[in-house]
């Protein structure tokens, strides 16, 4: 590849012989843009603060979510004081965004009116005035990049919220599973109760007295009662059956609900984002129109200076030339 060196160092010089940059190089507006472009507030370092708060809980979450989703090391009251105190955090730190956000809209909004909206001057003098469109467009570059601040820390509380709920729902839904596995151990305990308090024989300590009052007792009934002992054992064998069959059906429905609570939470968290680009697809938009409508509102208020100039101009020239007409 050929050295362009000389070439570059040619055209710097021809740049620099302009009279119009040695000017603006020696101008103190070039060495130091001035105040103008620095806003003084505290929002950047208000939304950075809010930032780092976040991540830090995120942090602590990420830390935690073994232990909280152990059944050993946290216990239950352990645990509901810590989403307490989550969720109280969570809601300050939305509650402070909101905050920012309206802040930022209040500002913008005297801005655009200061800055960015032309007012409609009808004067003649109003053609020798000068508006700074390099402060314009930075007062649109600071708008979309503060919007652009407070999306992201949406996102990241969005985020952080979502975790939180997502732990919360699978420890519910654990308690839930070992509830329904306490109720089915507890299926046949009323019936060995009601067994208990209908027959009041005494405790039978060995299996040969068993054997023996099972046999006295099959003695005493007849053939008819035997069957129908036998039906009304089969009956309560198959109702037994389909409750258990109910119970495994209604935990699978319960799993299958979890399952279905999770894809929506997933599917919603998708939404979000999507949302949140349509809402800054709208803004870019917005700002656009604007900075057109500002465009047609300025080449139409030139338009219309230029016309009140040359009606002036034309008054103007016809009195000189009665003037002249006359000393004439």
């Amino acid at each position: 590849m050929s050295n362009l060196t000389p070439l570059f160092h040619k055209y710097v010089n021809v740049f620099l012989e302009d009279p119009e940059v040695e000017r603006l190089a020696d101008s103190q507006e070039f060495r130091s843009p001035g105040k103008k472009y620095i806003i003084e507030d505290t929002f950047i370092k208000e939304c950075l603060e809010l930032k780092r708060h976040a991540l830090e809980l995120q942090k602590v979450i990420e830390s935690i979510k073994v232990s909280y989703t152990s059944e050993v090391e946290l216990t239950d009251r352990e645990k509901d004081d810590f989403d307490t105190e989550v969720r109280l955090l969570v809601q300050q730190y939305f509650d402070k965004l909101k905050f920012l956000e309206q802040y930022e809209q209040k500002r913008q909004s005297v801005v655009a009116t200061k800055y960015l909206i032309d007012a409609q001057e009808g004067d003649l003098l109003s053609i020798f005035r000068h508006k700074d469109e390099n402060l314009s467009s930075f007062h649109v570059t600071n708008i979309q990049h503060r919007s652009g601040v407070l999306q992201s820390l949406g996102l990241i509380l969005s985020s952080i919220f979502s975790e939180i709920s997502l732990m919360q729902q699978q420890r519910l839904t654990r308690q839930r599973e070992l509830e329904s596995i306490d109720f089915n151990a507890q299926l046949y305990v009323p019936m060995a109760t009601v067994v208990g308090s209908v027959h009041q024989a005494p405790a039978i300590e060995t299996t040969e007295e068993e054997v023996h009052q099972y046999q006295e007792t099959l003695g005493k009934l007849s053939q008819e009662q035997l069957q129908m002992l036998e039906t009304e054992h089969n009956e309560l064998l198959n109702l037994k059956t389909q409750e258990l069959q109910k119970v495994e059906n209604l935990g699978k429905t319960m799993v299958q609900i979890a399952s279905l609570q999770n894809e929506i939470t997933t599917h919603l968290q998708a939404q979000t984002q999507s949302i949140f680009g349509l809402m800054d697809n709208h803004d870019n938009v917005e700002l656009n129109i604007q900075q057109g409508n500002r465009q047609l509102t300025k080449a139409q208020r030139r338009g219309g200076k230029s016309a009140r100039l040359i009606v002036y101009l034309s008054v103007l020239f016809g009195m000189l030339i009665l003037v002249l007409d006359f000393i004439n």
